[in-house]
């Protein structure tokens, strides 16, 4: 036995004292002295020589005795062994979509680990408590920490692997700064890692996982031609077994069917498929069904239908000029671009003798020359290169100029953020200090030859692309799990209502949104597949489908069942619980109570006591 609280011990030395106390009163006792006279010379006349007394053995001794003792006994917190802990089991769980695969007939792997954990809990102690991690990108808490077993089993009733292949150290550290550096915890999963150099110290590993055959889609793409009015839907099937699969495969949107048809898909090879779709579909749910596959997540894939942003462009370059005809050539063979007038445009491309009054979701393009005096033309420098390329900028992908004179070049004090200079002359750069975004060429394409380079059509294509990236709404409508997802949010009107945005998910969850002063919108956790809404109060202002795509995940032919012993033997965690004495200090303080209340009553007068 040990006492939680070594103060309470300085409670026991209070049980002498009382004792001394007592003696003290046997040996002078109280004095009575008439009150109606004055106080005389009162002695009280001791025998000579030492004498001892006797304690004696009284009610009140004994009440005080009685309850001095169970006030330090309660003070002190007295335990017996290790009956104020128990054992605590902390399972990193492999939430890998791997392990929701089910071979036929029999459960699939996630029904097999949860059996093996109820077989390393019966073998624990009584009232073992358990705590769950879930692996992914970011390891997480499935149901309560420390729960008991019965809790356990609810949360694991809620558990669905199917991330994408992770790393699992993250998870692994927040298990082992659970259990601290002399604990055991559990990690289950369907393939041993290879490099067990990795390892925490104190992990034990059970694999579940066994080779399975398994047909997935692994590429899903759909893009929509505005002209034409329909879309291309292109397929990869992949086939991760050893035998030729015969495999059923059909899209649909709504009742309405749009493929159905069977294809051969040689062993561990890939078949691809180009289908041509009509407008106006919205939604389309393409499906494989393989007899005996292993895996079902990667079975099937929800497309929304791309939508049509069309980039207005407004040019006022001079009639009959280098610039404008090699600009107008571009922009006619450039997909969703329409010519508008300048307060309706998203980009407007002007010369750069002067710059438009531009609203804040406007972009520019000055074409130069910067000065169109003729002697200032005259006076200008053509570059052969080298040129510094700013590679980082989105504008400059694919741009390499190898071979581009850059004729016509003027010095310029313009605050320009270079995305082109040769030396300290910028050649093409970013307008600063602009609440709009603005791009300046210092250039004469008369005296150039980069119109009749590839990096012409480039150069203008980034832009528009870039441009159109920017405008409200969504890039994109189909992404793979945890990809990032990045829009232009619309701005919001001083007097107009304003909304938070909240996304909807697949499970009809919601979670907000949140814009930064840019209205730039960044969503992440994208960890279910399906489709997701993007909301303005009540309003869907987008919508965007997540799948899955994951060669890694959804090859089972690796996976084989096993275990691994920690690396260094040690006891099992223990964790500390609530005071199972809590009943027992009720009951000690009631008794305290009624030993003082009996005290009182043997000390108290006789006159007072009722007859």
């Amino acid at each position: 036995m040990y006492f939680a609280n070594p103060w309470g011990l300085l409670g026991l030395i209070s049980l002498p004292i009382i004792a001394a106390i007592h003696l003290f009163q046997r040996r002078f006792p109280p004095l009575l002295v008439a009150g109606a006279h004055l106080w005389g010379a009162a002695t009280r006349v001791q025998t000579a020589g030492r004498r001892r007394d006797r304690l004696p053995i009284t009610t009140t001794l004994l009440l005080e005795l009685l309850a001095g003792l169970i006030f330090s006994l309660a003070l002190a917190q007295p335990r017996f062994g290790e009956l104020g802990s128990v054992s605590h089991l902390v399972v990193v769980l492999d939430d890998s979509a791997s392990m929701s695969a089910q071979p036929t007939g029999e459960p699939s792997f996630r029904k097999v680990a949860i059996a093996r954990l109820a077989e390393r809990v019966e073998e624990m102690e009584r009232d073992t408590r358990v705590t769950l991690i879930r692996s992914g990108l970011h390891p997480t808490l499935l149901g309560t920490r420390a729960g008991t077993w019965e809790d356990a089993l609810t949360a694991l009733s809620d558990w669905q692997p199917s991330a994408t292949q992770h790393d699992f150290q993250p998870a692994w550290d927040e298990a082992a700064r659970i259990v601290g550096t002399k604990g055991q915890f559990l990690f289950l999963t369907d393939l041993i890692p290879e490099d067990t150099t990795a390892l925490p110290l104190g992990l034990d590993i059970i694999s579940v996982g066994r080779r399975l055959p398994n047909v997935a889609i692994s590429t899903a793409r759909w893009t929509f031609d505005s002209e034409a009015g329909e879309g291309q839907l292109f397929l990869r099937l992949t086939n991760h077994s050893r035998d030729v699969a015969k495999t059923s495969l059909s899209a649909a949107s709504g009742e309405q069917s749009i493929l159905k048809q069977t294809v051969d898909i040689p062993a561990q090879g890939s078949l691809p498929l180009e289908v041509t779709v009509p407008g106006g579909l919205g939604v389309l749910t393409v499906k494989i069904g393989v007899p005996g596959d292993g895996l079902s997540v990667d079975n099937t894939v929800t497309l929304i239908e791309p939508k049509v942003r069309t980039v207005t462009v407004a040019v006022s370059l001079p009639e009959d000029s280098a610039a404008l005809r090699l600009t107008s050539r571009v922009l006619q063979a450039a997909t969703d671009v329409q010519l508008g007038p300048t307060d309706e445009a998203d980009l407007i491309i002007s010369p750069t003798s002067s710059l438009p009054e531009l609203a804040t979701d406007q972009w520019w393009l000055g074409i130069g020359p910067l000065n169109d005096s003729a002697v200032i033309r005259t006076q200008a420098k053509d570059l052969i290169g080298p040129y510094l390329i700013e590679k980082q900028h989105p504008l400059m992908d694919g741009i390499v100029l190898g071979g581009v004179v850059w004729g016509g070049v003027q010095p310029t004090d313009l605050d320009l953020r270079p995305l082109v200079s040769a030396g300290r002359i910028p050649l093409l750069g970013q307008l600063a200090g602009l609440t709009s975004t603005a791009f300046v060429m210092n250039i004469d394409l008369a005296r150039s030859n980069i119109g009749e380079s590839p990096d012409w059509p480039i150069l203008i294509t980034n832009l528009l692309e870039r441009r159109r990236d920017e405008l409200p709404g969504l890039r994109r409508w189909n992404y793979r799990l945890n990809e990032l997802v990045r829009f232009q949010a619309e701005p919001v009107a001083n007097d107009a209502e304003h909304h938070e945005l909240t996304l909807r998910l697949p499970s009809g969850d919601e979670r907000p949104l949140i814009r930064d002063r840019n209205d730039l919108v960044e969503v992440t956790r994208l960890d279910e597949t399906g489709v997701y809404e993007v909301r303005d109060g009540e309003r869907i202002v987008g919508e965007f489908a997540v799948s899955f795509f994951d060669e890694v995940e959804s090859s089972l032919a690796t996976l084989a069942p096993g275990e691994r012993q920690a690396q260094v033997t040690s006891a099992a965690t223990r964790l500390s619980i609530d005071d199972p004495y809590s009943w027992l200090m009720a009951l000690a303080i009631l008794v305290l109570i009624g030993a003082i209340l009996m005290d009182w009553y043997v000390l108290r007068p006789r006159g007072m006591r009722r007859p």
